[in-house]
């Protein structure tokens, strides 16, 4: 009898432990109930961009059961902060399940951005590629707890009225996104969790980095090496121009050279002449 009256109490406190969804959008994309019973509602969020890209691009994402996969293949996007606005109307614990996956970056450092709740960073540089390469699903959790109108996040202590705005906000790094948002009432350990990444996935995502580590490097030496041959080309050039005899100008004043032949014509036709006439004469 003691063992079952355990049992019961273990049963009762793990599903005591279980959050419960309270609310839930599928950004950028119509209704879907999860695999899990959390009911999304459609985005009707007037501010920034509902897209679908990943539908049509990224049939077969990774890292999500495959009935879930919309959550993480429609998003919203900004070119701005924009921000969804959560009614919350008691104390307790609460967990913020932010969905993403990149779907159109294929290298980190392309899209970066914050994420603040009231204000207050609770994300800062969000690198998704960076975090699980393309085409894969990743959840950001943020616990919090409202009490006595107070939003309490970790060590700050917000003031707080019923109204939980949770702000994408924007960094040079192009424009921020989210996929879809839950929020849980609850504790973070009885919020269903994405499985981990196979090893497979996080040796792509680091040989990924590799890569692009060894491109840079691999242009810089051939910028470098372009640099030498275009020198030793240059030296090469100079080391060519060697002296040579000068060539006669073609349009040079040569009339002197003829003097001496004009001035004898110049003599001897006047004595030809004048021993013509003598001739004549006589």
């Amino acid at each position: 009898m003691l063992q079952l009256l355990c049992f019961v109490s273990l049963v009762v406190s793990t599903t005591a432990a279980k959050a419960r969804a309270i609310w839930a959008v599928n950004c950028g994309g119509q209704g879907h109930r999860s695999v899990d019973g959390v009911m999304y509602n459609a985005d009707d969020l007037e501010i920034g961009v509902a897209s679908d890209h990943g539908v049509h691009h990224v049939p077969m994402l990774a890292r999500v059961h495959p009935q879930d996969r919309i959550l993480y293949q429609t998003e919203r996007y900004s070119f701005e902060n924009f921000r969804y606005t959560i009614p919350i109307h008691k104390n307790g614990n609460y967990v913020l399940d932010l969905k993403f996956s990149e779907v159109y970056f294929r290298s980190p450092n392309q899209k970066v951005f914050d994420v603040r709740l009231n204000q207050q960073p609770v994300i800062v540089g969000l690198d998704i590629f960076n975090k699980v390469g393309f085409g894969t699903a990743h959840d950001e959790y943020v616990s919090f707890k409202i009490k006595d109108n107070a939003l309490l996040i970790g060590d700050y202590k917000l003031g707080f009225d019923g109204l939980l705005e949770v702000e994408f906000v924007k960094t040079p790094y192009d424009n921020p996104k989210v996929n879809a948002i839950v929020l849980y009432e609850g504790t973070l350990d009885g919020v269903p969790q994405l499985p981990p990444l196979e090893k497979e996935d996080e040796e792509e995502v680091v040989q990924e980095d590799v890569i692009q580590e060894e491109d840079i490097t691999n242009n810089i030496d051939m910028q470098e090496q372009r640099r030498i041959i275009e020198q030793k080309q240059r030296e090469a050039a100079q080391q060519k121009k060697v002296s040579r005899p000068k060539k006669a100008n073609p349009y040079e004043d040569t009339g002197a050279q003829y003097w001496p032949i004009l001035i004898s014509i110049g003599i001897f036709l006047p004595t030809v002449i004048l021993l013509y006439n003598k001739q004549r004469s006589g």
